[in-house]
């Protein structure tokens, strides 16, 4: 018979199957397995009205045995009964049901859980307290690389072909163009045959600095309360009739020498072109003691300084003319050289002058 055949019994049959068929996958579904369930194979005993059927055959099982129903109490029919029939629309239907279910209860249970694991995560979602929002990190600001400040410095000589030293250290010979000196300040050095010129040089970003020197000879002049002799690395120097000396320009390092006063002194002192430089030698004073056998005046070069006994009396270096004046009347003169070491004097007016 057609499986679209649309008599009653036909009806009757598809759906008697599909209650079944429910039946058994509410029971797979109760037990969460994967594994075939078996159905009760027969019906219990005094209970006529409910059909045993067997497991549907899958995909590696052979086909089920024949269903047996038995006729309900109150039908009359010879032939083939009702549930009879029902049994052979199943057993037509068995095959590809049950091929087919397994994939359908999985599907179900899929789906089932997808729902429940959806619900699950929008309400945990929900309920979670919303991120504070943290700052950013501050952004990494880019190394700025900073390029070296530097200047340059032009330096010319007349005579030309002088040594250049910046700091110390030697950059070549006139005319001469340093380009990568660092800005501030700087000590440079001019030396030549003819002389050495120390300048003080500022230099700033990106501009070039000049120095232009004329190296020729300078002027020392000595003023001094006594004659001196000044020497220069063990030579003596010369003085004109103006006390001057006439040096090349540059740092020297002079010895000024008295030997009557016992005076040695040295001095640093620079020149520069065509400039006189003055030097004053003076030396601390001594001192003076000026006794007598009487009572009596101390004059000094003219000017009184006080009475006898006379102690300690500061002098400046070299010749002095001392008178000592007696109360009584009568005097003593004295030409006298004062040097560093102290000078001391005895008048005795009892004896001759001498």
């Amino acid at each position: 018979m057609p499986f679209n055949d649309s008599s009653p019994d036909q009806h009757d049959n598809v759906t008697s199957a599909a209650r079944v068929t429910a039946s058994w996958a509410r029971a797979r579904r109760a037990a969460w397995t994967s594994a075939p369930l078996a159905l009760l194979t027969t019906a219990p005993e005094r209970r006529p009205s409910r059909a045993t059927i067997a497991p549907l055959p899958g995909p590696d099982r052979a086909a089920p045995a024949p269903f047996h129903a038995p006729p309900p109490a109150d039908s009359a029919e010879t032939g083939p009964s009702r549930v009879a029939r029902a049994a052979e629309q199943v057993r037509a239907l068995g095959a590809p049901l049950a091929r087919w279910l397994p994939h359908a209860v999985a599907a179900v249970v899929v789906g089932s859980v997808v729902v429940t694991g959806g619900r699950y995560l929008w309400n945990a979602v929900a309920s979670k307290p919303a991120r504070t929002a943290t700052s950013a990190p501050a952004a990494v600001r880019p190394q700025v690389l900073k390029r070296k400040l530097a200047g340059g410095l032009r330096v010319i000589s007349t005579p030309a072909g002088a040594q250049v030293l910046v700091d110390g250290k030697a950059r070549g010979v006139t005319p001469l163009t340093i380009p990568d000196l660092s800005v501030g300040r700087h000590e440079v050095e001019i030396k030549s045959v003819a002389g050495t010129i120390e300048r003080t040089v500022t230099i700033a970003a990106d501009k070039t600095a000049e120095i232009d020197e004329s190296i020729f000879s300078g002027w020392v002049a000595v003023h001094s309360p006594f004659d001196l002799v000044v020497t220069e690395g063990g030579r003596a120097l010369l003085m004109d009739d103006r006390r001057q000396i006439m040096l090349p320009p540059g740092r020297h390092v002079l010895r000024f020498v008295n030997r009557a006063v016992a005076y040695d002194a040295v001095r640093q002192v620079v020149l520069k072109p065509g400039e006189v430089t003055s030097v004053t030698v003076a030396p601390p004073p001594s001192t003076m003691t000026v006794t007598a056998s009487e009572a009596a005046e101390v004059w000094l070069d003219g000017t009184r300084v006080g009475e006898t006994p006379l102690n300690a009396l500061p002098v400046p270096l070299g010749t002095h003319e001392i008178v000592v004046k007696r109360a009584a009347g009568g005097e003593r003169r004295f030409t006298v050289t004062v040097t560093v070491n102290p000078f001391t004097l005895l008048v005795d007016f009892s004896r001759p002058a001498g």
